[in-house]
């Protein structure tokens, strides 16, 4: 009887905190799932990137950068260098712009500046991500709050399914009635992938830790992507006398050799010396170890290696959260269980309606609850394709063009608001899903072909990348259709 209270109060633990925050958990795990890749979407949203494959830079390139950057210096943005890897093989001379890290683009030859289109591109997702686009710690603590909700959804949802899990599982009924049917679907993905879950759960609230409890000593923040945080980003006074910067390529060797043969990632210039940091990708613990260079000789003032088991502990945490050491298989495993991840939080949306329509369908409340499920589980994909097709449709040369494809993205999404909560309210919810996800069948398969058409040459240089972008459109296309072939059929 005991047992009973407790999975019956579970139950109720599970669904209403697996709903009501489990909508905004959705946003967050399908913009994290993305970034994943977020490197490689920003280079198909700039096609006109045409480096093949990872070369170190030349002395030359390196100068001009070195120049670029201290010109913006001088002129009060506080630029940095980003060094070519693996994944993006250019120079890039950025500076944080208030959501994203963007900046010009240098051939690592010639140091030739490529005119590349203003791109939001896949730091985009990032940013929505870690902060809900909100450019402050608010943002930042309500996903911390939330991935909270989700630690304890997962364990409600353990302690009520531990009992029949197994039969559960072995018994998977996916043809029958479509309530034991979307029970059974959100069992499976949601016990296979509950270890990514609590994963990215627990590595994502300790990454913020210093901020979601601020009474703490601090842990050290890090901002994603290869870059050196947010302190010193954006518009500050010009430094009076900018010395010159001796040649980059022997501090970057002496650099790697006191970073114990690490890769180096990017480099920030102040007026009187230079700091050259380890790379984001050179392993799992992601450290912020850099070694320092005085200005104008290139004299070494030191070598900065955080030890110690506490940070070894937090570095661990933020290399396996942000995985950027990973190869291109780990990465695919990180992206697939994302989108399983994804699919457990869809599902047991989905469920939370089904199992009250009968009793609440009739309330404004549930409709409501409705018309913000078509908009979070159909909206949000179509939001994202949205915006891909606004990186290709508009012209290249536009001024602000980052801004408008961020503008297309919420706008497109905000229409499938307006359009999901006038179907749910007036009663007619499945046309409201059918006609949403029609959406993403349209513009998912159409993608790749808009893509040949817009971007032909990019193909050939980066097939990898477009191939990689045009099957996970045609994949949200494919998931769209069957998921609204199932509504026609269950009449929702």
């Amino acid at each position: 009887m005991m047992r009973e209270t407790l999975r019956t109060r579970m139950g109720w633990l599970h669904g209403w905190v697996g709903f009501l925050c489990g909508l905004c958990l959705l946003c967050i795990f399908v913009t994290g799932t993305l970034t994943v890749f977020d490197t490689e979407i920003t280079l198909w949203m700039q096609p006109e990137i045409r480096v093949r494959t990872y070369t170190p830079p030349t002395e030359t390139a390196l100068h001009a950068a070195a120049q670029l950057l201290r010109d913006q210096q001088a002129r009060g943005i506080q630029s940095f260098l980003n060094l070519p890897s693996r994944r993006s093989p250019t120079l890039q001379v950025l500076h944080f712009n208030g959501h994203e890290f963007t900046g010009d683009v240098l051939d690592p030859h010639s140091g030739a500046r490529i005119p590349t289109r203003e791109t939001a591109g896949g730091k985009f997702f990032y940013d929505f991500h870690y902060t809900l686009r909100s450019a402050d710690m608010g943002g930042v603590r309500i996903v911390d709050i939330l991935t909270l909700a989700l630690l304890v959804a997962a364990g409600s949802g353990v302690v009520i399914h531990l009992r029949a899990l197994l039969p559960d599982l072995v018994m998977l009924r996916l043809s029958v009635s479509p309530i034991r049917s979307w029970l059974d679907a959100h069992l499976l993905a949601g016990v296979l992938f509950l270890p990514f879950i609590i994963m990215c759960s627990y590595t994502g609230i300790l990454v913020h830790a210093d901020r979601l409890f601020p009474w703490q000593p601090a842990v050290g923040h890090h901002h994603h992507g290869g870059k050196g945080g947010r302190q010193g980003h954006g518009p500050s006074t010009p430094a009076t006398t900018l010395l010159p910067v001796p040649p980059l390529t022997p501090l970057l060797a002496t650099a790697r050799e006191n970073l114990q043969g690490r890769e180096c990632g990017f480099i920030l210039f102040a007026p009187d010396r230079l700091t050259i940091s380890a790379s984001d990708a050179s392993g799992p613990y992601l450290s912020r170890d850099h070694v320092d260079f005085s200005l104008p000789d290139g004299h070494p003032l030191g070598t900065t290696l955080n030890r110690g088991e506490i940070a070894s502990t937090m570095q661990l945490m933020r290399g396996l959260h942000y995985a950027r050491f990973a190869p291109p298989g780990l990465r695919w495993l990180y992206f697939i269980s994302g989108l399983s991840a994804t699919a457990v939080m869809a599902t047991g949306l989905v469920l939370f309606l089904m199992k009250r329509r009968r009793k609440s369908g009739h309330l404004m409340a549930f409709r409501v609850a409705e018309g913000l499920t078509i908009t979070t589980v159909s909206g949000l994909p179509l939001g994202v394709l949205a915006f891909l097709w606004g990186n290709r449709l508009l012209p290249p040369a536009l001024s602000g063009r980052d801004g408008w494809e961020i503008a297309i993205f919420f706008t497109v999404w905000g229409l499938c608001l307006l359009h999901g909560a006038a179907r749910s309210l007036s009663g007619h919810a499945p046309s409201g899903w059918r006609e949403e996800l029609g959406g993403i069948v349209v513009l998912g398969c159409g993608l790749p072909l808009l893509d040949i058409l817009t971007a032909p040459g990019a193909w050939m240089t980066c097939p990898g990348i477009h191939a990689g972008v045009a099957a996970i459109s045609l994949l949200a296309a494919f998931t769209a259709l069957y998921a609204r072939r199932r509504i026609a059929g269950d009449r929702a």
